[in-house]
C-alpha cells in the first residue's frame, strides 16, 4: 500500500475515536452525519482504487496536449533528461502536504478560545481525513476512466521506451494531478481554517492588518507543488490546474460539512465561500 494511502487512513481511524467524545452536543456533528461523512468518503476512495487499476491496454480517452502545452511545458519545467525529479516526486511528495494541513490545523483548533477545544480538534481532523480520502477517490476515478499519457511520453517517447523502470498503468494516469489536489485541499482548509482562529484571537486591526499572511502561505505552497509535478515531467499544466481546482472544491465542501462549532466568517454565514463568491483573502 502507498505511504499516502496509509497515512491517510491513520488519520482518520485516530480522529474517529477522539471525535467520539464530541456526541450529544448540539454544537457537533451528530454520530450518524459523521458516520455518512466517513462512509461516503471511504466509497469514494475504494472507487476510485478499484477504477484505478482499470486494465492498462484499453486505449486512452485523452492522448494529446492542449494548444500551447508542450511549450508551457518546457517554460516551467525546463529540459527533460532521463531520471528527472525533484524532492516532492513520488509517495512522500504527495502526503507530505496533508500531514503538514493537519498540524496547521490541529495547532489552530488548540489556540481557539473556547472550552471544547479537544473536541473541536477531534471533529475537525476527522472530516480534514475524511475530505482527503474523497478527494483522493476522486483523483483515482479520474485517472482510471482517463488515462492520459504523462508529458515525457508525449513529448518524449524515445526516452520513455528506454527507461528501465516503465509503469504502463502509472504512465497513463497524467489526469488530473493527485499531488495538486491533495496539496490543494489541504491548504484550502488549513487556511480557511487558520483565518478562522485569527479572526477570534486578534483585534479588528490586527486581523486586517495580518489576514493575508495565512492564504499566501498555503497557496503559495500549493502552487509551488503543482510547479514541482510540471517540473518532473509528470503532469501538464492542464492536469494540475484541474486537480487544484478538484482540491479547492473539495475542501470547500468538507469545511462546510464540520463547520459546526465554528462560524467564522465575518457576516455569522455558514454557507462555504464557493457559494457567497468570497475570495481566500
Amino acid at each position: 500500500m502507498r505511504i499516502r494511502s496509509i497515512v491517510i487512513s491513520l488519520l482518520v481511524i485516530a480522529t474517529v475515536c477522539s471525535t467520539a467524545a464530541a456526541q450529544n452536543d448540539p454544537d457537533y456533528l451528530e454520530f450518524e452525519e459523521l458516520a455518512a461523512i466517513g462512509a461516503g468518503s471511504f466509497a469514494l476512495f475504494g472507487a476510485g482504487k478499484l477504477l484505478n487499476q482499470w486494465d492498462s491496454t484499453y486505449p486512452s480517452r485523452w492522448t494529446g496536449p492542449l494548444p500551447g502545452e508542450p511549450a508551457i511545458q518546457r517554460w516551467l519545467g525546463g529540459s527533460y533528461y532521463p531520471g528527472k525529479s525533484n524532492f516532492l516526486d513520488g509517495d512522500f511528495g504527495s502526503a507530505l502536504t496533508p500531514i503538514i494541513g493537519g498540524l496547521i490545523i490541529g495547532a489552530a483548533d488548540l489556540k481557539w478560545p473556547a472550552s471544547k477545544r479537544g473536541k473541536d480538534f477531534g471533529q475537525d481532523l476527522y472530516v480534514y481525513g475524511c475530505g482527503l480520502l474523497a478527494t483522493k477517490g476522486l483523483t483515482a476515478i479520474a485517472k482510471g476512466f482517463i488515462a492520459r499519457p504523462r508529458p515525457l511520453l508525449v513529448l518524449h517517447p524515445d526516452l520513455a521506451a528506454t527507461r528501465t523502470d516503465r509503469d504502463d498503468r502509472y504512465d497513463r494516469q497524467a489526469f488530473f494531478s493527485g499531488h495538486a489536489s491533495s496539496a490543494f485541499f489541504s491548504m484550502t482548509y488549513a487556511n480557511k481554517r487558520v483565518r478562522g482562529t485569527m479572526r477570534r484571537v486578534m483585534t479588528a486591526d490586527s486581523y486586517r492588518d495580518w489576514r493575508w499572511l495565512p492564504p499566501i502561505l498555503s497557496y503559495g505552497w500549493a502552487t509551488f507543488v503543482g510547479w514541482s509535478r510540471i517540473h518532473a515531467y509528470k503532469h501538464f499544466i492542464s492536469d494540475v490546474a484541474v486537480g487544484a481546482l478538484a482540491g479547492w472544491v473539495m475542501a470547500e465542501l468538507f469545511y462546510y460539512f464540520g463547520d459546526r462549532s465554528y462560524d467564522d466568517s465575518v457576516n455569522d454565514s455558514r454557507a462555504p465561500a464557493m457559494f457567497t463568491l468570497t475570495i481566500p483573502f
